[in-house]
């Protein structure tokens, strides 16, 4: 069965890494579009306003254009960090098959299957675990998403 559109959630982690050479050999040899995501909770924003050094009064007087300019610049941090820990490792597939986005959303486990769901995904392939502090056999995400989505889910390790 060859798939039209896989999303690949990546957070850096080893299982993620597995997760988007899984993702290259499905899509080898098809006009498969590839997405890898990394979903950024949106509360670490509030933190990253708080820290910046034009910020030198109460974060709560961070003006909206400030706070703009530091939410886009930490997701084009995110984007530029993911793109780099990525490497060649879907160097096998054209260019134009695979997109790399970073998003924020309060929900990791939401972000995702909002994602393919606005994008027609036909397959999640993600890590069974990722960075997060919670162990187990699957992940807390991993976890989420295969009771939440109606998107077939491949999980690696």
């Amino acid at each position: 069965m060859a798939y039209h559109c896989i999303i690949v959630p990546f957070d850096g982690s080893d299982h993620a890494q597995s997760a988007l050479n899984a993702a290259c050999g499905i899509a080898k040899g098809h006009d498969t579009q590839v997405h890898v995501v990394n979903v950024v909770p949106i509360n670490i924003f509030p933190e990253v306003a708080a820290s910046d050094p034009a910020a030198v009064v109460s974060p709560s007087y961070v003006t909206q254009k400030t706070y703009s300019k530091l939410f886009d610049d930490t997701l084009l941090e995110i984007h530029a960090e993911m793109v780099n820990t990525i490497g060649d490792a879907l160097s096998e597939l054209d260019p134009s098959q695979v997109t790399y986005e970073v998003i924020a959303h309060p929900s990791a486990v939401d972000g995702i299957i909002d994602y393919a769901s606005d994008h027609s995904c036909d397959l999640i392939v993600m890590g069974r675990r990722g960075l997060g502090a919670i162990r187990g056999l699957l992940g807390s995400v991993s976890y989420g998403v295969i009771r939440a989505t109606t998107t077939p889910v491949l999980t690696v390790k």
